[in-house]
């Protein structure tokens, strides 16, 4: 049951952050809204190992076996502004610097030269990075998890981003 409770605190929380609803949520990943009420609110007793990964890969999280627990940690964030600036300029000549992607995280500004990277980004990252990224954000720039991921769906909606997580 701990592991339950432990996964049920992060899918409420990432949700949150997140700006998705407990229906989206559940679209997304495949499940019914019944199943993400349920463990958000601890009702769930039992969850497949298959559909709990679904659910944390959605959130941008995966699931791992450890030799032994470890307190909360939100994991290496020093380099995932990096990370995310590489991931979103691979098929581009010009790497969006990591402080022009900060800056347009953070204020909702982008250079022009810069919305085809930040549109891949957005729609082709790996949900992990993203995640690790509001993390650095919150980290270093003091800005709440929520309000960089409402900041993302802001610039994806402006990018004509087509992934599923921002509509």
């Amino acid at each position: 049951m701990a592991i339950l409770n432990e996964l049920s605190s992060m899918v409420k929380r990432q949700r949150s952050e997140m700006g998705l609803s407990q229906e989206r949520l559940a679209e997304l990943a495949g499940l019914s809204r019944a199943t993400i009420n349920e463990l958000e609110t601890g009702k769930l007793t039992n969850l497949s190992l298959t559909r709990a990964e679904r659910l944390a890969n959605t959130l941008g999280f995966g699931l791992g076996v450890t030799g032994a627990r470890k307190a909360k940690s939100d994991g290496d964030t020093a380099g995932a502004l990096e990370t995310a600036a590489r991931s979103g300029s691979i098929s581009y000549s010009e790497t969006i610097p990591p402080e022009t992607l900060r800056h347009a995280l953070v204020t909702g500004v982008i250079p022009p030269n810069y919305i085809p990277q930040l549109r891949a980004l957005l729609d082709e990252a790996p949900l992990t990075v993203l995640s690790a990224t509001v993390a650095q954000i919150e980290l270093e720039n003091h800005v709440p998890r929520r309000a960089t991921w409402q900041r993302m769906r802001q610039l994806a909606t402006a990018t004509a981003c087509t992934r599923g997580i921002w509509s």
